[in-house]
């Protein structure tokens, strides 16, 4: 499939699903799908597969997350 459409639209660097594979999760992660969904979806063998590649991505979620938690819990 890639290699159709390399040809086709004369793209000359190397294109892999793993990128899009990589993007897809990220999306998911950014709209507040739970990572045990997206592990599950990725079909990593395990939780810990995901949170070690995806890291980064939730530590910026765990941030966004602890503001709204101070903001809730300030306004009681």
């Amino acid at each position: 499939m890639f290699k159709k459409a390399k040809k086709e639209f004369n793209i000359k660097v190397e294109i892999t699903p793993y990128p899009l594979k990589h993007t897809h999760a990220s999306y998911l992660i950014s709209k507040g799908i739970s990572i045990e969904y997206i592990s599950k979806r990725l079909g990593h063998k395990n939780i810990t597969v995901t949170t070690e590649i995806y890291s980064h991505l939730l530590e910026e979620k765990y941030l966004e997350e602890n503001k709204k938690a101070i903001e809730i819990l300030s306004a009681m």
